[in-house]
């Protein structure tokens, strides 16, 4: 009955892994390999593409740095240029109160100057007794008169300079703060153009990265062709027949029996304890996974429609996919009901036909 209740399962097993013609497989390797040139010549494509665009993007970041850099230099040159305003307008202050003082210093002059200036007009001569005299007052009402102008001037300067003052003030500032809004707007634009050149890149590894998982799977499903079809063109399991090593050290305790009541498509060998078992012949995993009443069961394809079944494994060292070569281990015996203690499960079948494995494994 348990047998019968692992036929189905097993069947389905049989039909997922059922080989092609080796023209079908050979037609399929070409596809893919057609399929994965494809690929590979798209993502050398993309490779080139973000090799260019890391490349403009360490420009544009080496640029960046380099206003970066200038900015701060500017930026140091606008405070020095905002100390020398400072310092402008401090001697702004003092050329406005020197003007102030040299304002006040010419009016007191020309209250001073202006009643001797009047008293002299309407008097001219009078009073002068003798050319001394009249030399001594010309000479004095000059002096007098050229301090008023000589202040006078004084003042003219101190009103230019402080023009000047306030001229040279806003030139600096002026320039200065274009400079560096004009660092800044350029610094702005390689920002944009970085970001832009990020999310380009960013955009291509997506595609790159999604090209090498085809390429990958693609490579995948070549290699495992060429496994199939190298299986189809050498390592023939009907070539085999009485040669295959024994799956594991013991001795058979239930034999193969396909007519019996309930049937026995395998063979039960009784092991040691954890005694290793081991694949009869090259092939690949198509199966590994616990099946009811079975235990832990893995399955390897032969090729040519062969497959050989191991059950009730108390460990597994295989994957489904995975080739394995004759004599590679698969796992280790566990416990067999049928012979009440360690043991394996055994068959081999042809297609979803069981065969008898003692006809096929090297006689004892």
């Amino acid at each position: 009955m348990r047998c019968c209740l692992f036929l189905v399962p097993f069947c389905l097993l049989l039909c997922i892994a059922v080989p092609v013609s080796a023209q079908d497989l050979q037609e399929a390797l070409e596809q893919n390999r057609e399929q994965a040139g494809e690929r590979q010549e798209s993502l050398q494509e993309l490779k080139s593409q973000e090799h260019a665009l890391g490349q403009d993007l360490q420009q544009t970041e080496q640029e960046i740095k380099m206003l970066a850099q200038e900015v701060a230099q500017r930026q140091d040159a606008l405070d020095s240029l905002r100390t020398r305003e400072e310092e402008l307008r401090a001697e702004y202050f003092r050329l406005q109160a020197r003007r102030k003082a040299i304002g006040k210093d010419l009016v007191r002059l020309v209250r001073g100057i202006w009643p001797v200036h009047m008293r002299n007009l309407r008097n001219r001569f009078s009073g002068i007794t003798s050319w001394e005299e009249a030399d001594r007052r010309f000479q004095w009402l000059a002096a007098v008169y050229r301090r008023v102008l000589s202040v006078f001037a004084q003042a003219v300067q101190a009103t230019r300079e402080r023009a000047e003052n306030l001229a040279r003030q806003q030139t600096l500032s002026i320039k200065a703060e274009a400079r560096l809004a004009e660092v800044n707007q350029s610094k702005d634009q390689l920002l944009r153009k970085r970001l832009q050149l990020r999310s380009i890149l960013q955009r291509v590894r997506g595609k790159r990265h999604n090209l090498e998982e085809e390429l990958r799977s693609i490579l995948a499903t070549i290699k495992e062709l060429n496994y199939r079809l190298k299986s189809q063109k050498t390592k023939r399991f009907a070539e085999n027949k009485g040669f295959l090593p024994w799956p594991v050290h013991g001795a058979v305790t239930v034999s193969f029996e396909p007519g019996a009541s309930p049937p026995h498509r395998g063979i039960g060998i009784r092991t040691d304890p954890g005694e290793e078992i081991r694949s009869v012949f090259w092939g690949k995993v198509v199966h590994n996974d616990v099946l009811r009443g079975f235990g832990r069961v893995v399955i390897v394809y032969h090729g040519h429609d062969y497959y050989s079944l191991y059950a009730f494994l108390g460990t597994s060292m295989v994957q489904v996919g995975q080739e394995v070569e004759k004599d590679e281990p698969l796992g280790t015996a566990g416990v067999y009901p049928a012979v009440q203690g360690s043991g394996l499960y055994f068959e081999l079948r042809f297609g979803q036909k069981p065969i008898n494995p003692v006809v096929w494994l090297f006689p004892e």
